[in-house]
């Protein structure tokens, strides 16, 4: 039983250190020139775009598993067509995508 006890500790001490974490000590801004931008004390990553060029991101470590979600501002009455796209690679030169394309026009 205090095995049992131990590793649960293990777990909760190590998901308290990953909730700590900040994208300053996981991730760094590959390219953009600017464009990505890490804020709020680390707790926000922020990947601009422009007519010209994007911006991009790295894990400092490499993963099996992971999650992305996206928050996009989209101009208000012309957003029909929009198209989303993530480029994930890894150590290989195998590149993987998936997009999403917004017929509705937004307000």
């Amino acid at each position: 039983m205090a095995h049992m006890a131990v590793s649960v500790l293990a777990i909760l001490l190590a998901s308290c250190a990953l909730a700590a974490a900040s994208f300053d000590d996981e991730f760094d801004i590959t390219w953009g020139d600017g464009r990505g931008k890490i804020t709020n004390n680390g707790q926000l990553l922020t990947l601009g775009l422009d007519k010209v060029s994007g911006s991009g991101f790295q894990s400092k470590h490499e993963y099996l598993f992971g999650k992305i979600d996206m928050q996009l501002k989209l101009v208000p009455g012309n957003s029909a067509g929009t198209v989303t796209a993530y480029y994930v690679s890894g150590p290989t030169s195998i590149h993987s995508s998936a997009s999403s394309r917004s017929d509705d026009t937004l307000a």
